[in-house]
């Protein structure tokens, strides 16, 4: 079955944001990798976040789910505002949110897997039921 455009592309933004944010983990704590990356890789996380937010949207207008839309533009605000506590130097605050976005992107890439919706028919009316298996 071959998938909207827009679903794609959350996909793949949503999973590329889900990598970074785990990169991400390993870097703030000091585990793995150089330290100078970490600001840029935040900026880089929330931008897929953000294009995956404009395919969500899109995706949305397609199948009727705002489910994953919301989730998306969640995770983009709370992407802004982890690179606004990380410029803050508010260290222990940035670390617990950190894993907490950590946890919601994955969340997002496996909800754009699982349960994307369906894409209405052309037959289909703009506000008749959509089947969401």
């Amino acid at each position: 079955m071959k998938s909207h455009w827009s679903l794609v592309l959350l996909r793949i933004a949503a999973v590329l944001a889900a990598l970074i944010a785990l990169y991400q983990l390993f870097t703030g704590f000091g585990w793995a990798g150089p330290w100078p990356l970490h600001p840029r890789m935040g900026e880089a996380t929330t931008t897929f976040a953000a294009i995956g937010a404009i395919a969500a949207f899109i995706w949305s207008r397609q199948s009727g789910n705002q489910g994953l839309l919301w989730h998306a533009l969640g995770m983009t605000l709370f992407g802004v505002l982890q690179i606004v506590l990380g410029h803050m130097h508010l260290t222990l605050v940035h670390q617990i949110f950190g894993v907490i976005y950590l946890i919601g992107i994955i969340a997002l890439a496996t909800l754009a897997f699982r349960k994307p919706g369906a894409a209405r028919t052309v037959d289909a009316p703009v506000g008749a039921p959509v089947d969401h298996r």
